[in-house]
């Protein structure tokens, strides 16, 4: 075909009318883009459907060299990356993930459980696998932060041992802790100035809310 296309050109054939496996024709394109607003529009004049098609129709309109500047999309303004902050609200969205990064960073290997599960993370030591309740705050009391240690829902319990092995607690200073559970079994909730031992080791890079 493109040997045959060659020798068309070379003997100035016109062959726009060729459409192959496509319903439209380059006339078709050519008339549907001076009054189209949007390649969505362009598609809807040529009767194509589909986020595929409009890959389609640039790949064409590029071909035949048609002026399509007009069709640009509208950009939105972005708030730029260096403005960025973390924000203390985003913490228990992050929690898990965090926990993830420092057992990562520390040479360990972590699994996510599948839902629902009692426990947030797999941690592998060896051939041996923790399961890592991680836990987040943002309520102080006093000096301390508050964390809440028992299961959510509209009737709050304790964990139970047999179930998960260590607490991994983030509070809102990102400061991390690593409880294990026979520590403070059978508690509702816990001021983390009284574990001050399992603090962990900050994280490089720390960025403070």
């Amino acid at each position: 075909m493109r040997s045959v296309r060659m020798h068309a050109d070379r003997l100035g054939l016109d062959y726009s009318h060729f459409t192959g496996q496509r319903r439209w024709t380059d006339q078709q394109l050519i008339a549907a883009l001076p009054t189209a607003t949007s390649w969505a529009q362009v598609a809807e004049t040529l009767g194509l459907a589909g986020g595929s098609s409009t890959s389609t129709l640039r790949g064409h309109a590029a071909r035949l060299g048609l002026n399509t500047a007009h069709l640009a999309a509208p950009t939105m303004p972005q708030p730029a990356l260096v403005e960025m902050r973390p924000q203390q609200a985003n913490l228990r969205r992050a929690g898990s993930l965090l926990a993830a990064a420092w057992f990562e960073l520390c040479g360990q290997t972590v699994s996510w459980p599948l839902e629902p599960c009692r426990y947030d993370l797999l941690v592998w030591t060896g051939e041996k696998a923790e399961r890592i309740q991680v836990k987040t705050t943002t309520v102080r009391t006093g000096p301390s932060w508050t964390v809440w240690l028992s299961t959510t829902g509209k009737e709050r319990t304790p964990y139970d041992p047999d179930q998960i092995d260590h607490f991994f607690v983030i509070d809102g200073d990102l400061d991390y802790y690593l409880i294990p559970v026979a520590r403070v079994g059978g508690l509702m909730a816990i001021q983390l100035s009284a574990y001050q031992g399992y603090r962990l080791p900050p994280t490089v890079g720390r960025v403070p809310l």
